[in-house]
């Protein structure tokens, strides 16, 4: 009965967080808790037996919450993404400003031959000094 109540309460959580605010779990928990004592005590189980379910539940609702909370921004930000060919297509090309940049970002760092792993940045001298 145990991994059941915590698999439904999992479950659940996971639906919850993918529609509702965080205060949900306020009155979901008093009720999941209300109905884990009450199966206990149906069940005549003891009172550690009780508990053990009881924080079960609990933790099962807040894991799924945060799990559905997961599942909708990853699928608001999957959706979101993709752009779409409209803008594609009203993309400005660099500015002027923007070209020089971008043509000597592949020459700020140079290749040593000692160490063929590690870049190291060349450091330009200025001809005012």
């Amino acid at each position: 009965m145990t991994i059941l109540l915590v698999v439904i309460c999992l479950v659940a959580g996971i639906a919850l967080g993918q529609w509702f605010k965080v205060l949900i779990l306020v009155p979901v928990m008093s009720l999941a808790l209300v109905g884990a004592i009450a199966a206990g005590i149906a069940r005549a189980y003891n009172v550690w037996s009780i508990a053990f379910v009881a924080i079960a539940v609990v933790t099962a609702l807040q894991i799924g919450y945060l799990i559905g909370i997961w599942l909708r921004s990853f699928i608001v930000t999957v959706r979101f993404a993709r752009p779409s060919p409209a803008s594609e297509e009203t993309r400005r090309p660099p500015t002027a400003v923007a070209q020089p940049f971008v043509r000597d970002l592949a020459g700020v760092t140079e290749h040593h031959g000692e160490d063929e792993d590690q870049e190291h940045p060349i450091i330009y001298q200025s001809s005012l000094a």
